[in-house]
């Protein structure tokens, strides 16, 4: 029988020397068999802050009082204590944490004459709406027959003033319709027809050509993500739009488009190789841990 593994015994034994809370959760999750995605799905939040987590980066993370109710939710689905993780995290956000200790509590007591003083006022201004709302309308409503009654006239008389501008058109049109077949025909027999040999010269002439479409000028900036472990990937282009944002499987690439600067995040650094623009890009100047931050022109 395999011995059981004991998350908070082995945590109190380590308390006195853990400067970093990201390398206790991550060597507890994977003793447990758990993915950080399984982490995600549990605690409902995102892939991004339970990397964070995981890699001390408490600057992507809310306040101070949310990221410790994280550390707390993180620290009781892995069956540890979390007063060693808060102890540490503490020392990372000191001002934070003596705001928050140094709040007072208040006894007020408030007044019920001084609560309901404003009933009779707001009363007043829901009647007075009414009223005005009552009077827009109603004036709204009288001032329609009268600008229909103004805009009739006008219709109808601009509507027989084309009527009969169309009566004195046709009058001057209809005489010279008989000429009009005599013209064409005249015109049949005078012009020749061309010839088959000179159609299709004719017409190879006048079709311009279309200059061939430039493949390298369509296509902007591209990025290239090739892992050979499962890793998480974040773009986010210049116009402020995520591109991309996803889990690569192991052995797979993904390749995107945008308008640069880009702004990459890398989860599983040290598995995921970067190309842009055809040039490879080493993100080990940019990891910390496992997760990559970097920014390309």
């Amino acid at each position: 029988m395999s011995e059981q593994f004991h998350p908070d015994q082995e945590l109190q034994t380590s308390q006195t020397y853990i400067d970093r809370i990201g390398p206790v959760l991550v060597a507890v999750r994977e003793q447990h068999g758990l993915t950080v995605e399984d982490i995600s799905q549990r605690l409902r939040l995102s892939i991004r802050q339970i990397l964070a987590l995981e890699s001390d980066d408490f600057a992507v993370l809310p306040e101070a009082v949310i990221t410790r109710g994280f550390i707390r939710n993180y620290a009781r689905l892995l069956q540890i204590d979390a007063a060693p993780l808060l102890e540490v995290y503490s020392r990372y956000t000191p001002a934070q944490n003596s705001q928050a200790i140094s709040i007072p509590s208040a006894n007020v007591v408030i007044s019920t004459q001084t609560a309901t003083s404003w009933r009779p006022f707001a009363w007043f201004c829901a009647g007075l709406a009414l009223l005005l709302c009552g009077w827009a309308f109603y004036a709204d409503l009288f001032s329609r027959p009268g600008a229909d009654i103004a805009t009739g006239p006008e219709t109808q008389l601009s509507a027989d003033a084309a009527m009969d501008a169309g009566t004195i058109a046709r009058e001057h049109i209809l005489p010279s319709a008989p000429d009009e077949p005599v013209t064409a025909q005249q015109g049949l027999d005078t012009v020749p027809a061309p010839s088959a040999s000179e159609a299709p010269a004719v017409a190879e002439s006048s079709a311009p050509a279309l200059p061939a479409e430039n493949p390298s000028a369509v296509m902007g900036p591209t990025l290239k993500f090739s892992s050979t472990a499962e890793s998480w990937v974040s773009v986010t282009d210049a116009s402020g739009k995520q591109v991309l944002n996803k889990i690569l499987p192991a052995n797979s690439e993904e390749t995107v488009e945008g308008k640069p600067p880009f702004r990459i995040v890398v989860g599983n650094a040290n598995a995921t190789r970067l190309e842009y623009n055809s040039n490879p890009v080493d993100l080990a100047p940019y990891t910390k841990v496992t997760v990559a931050r970097l920014t390309l022109e």
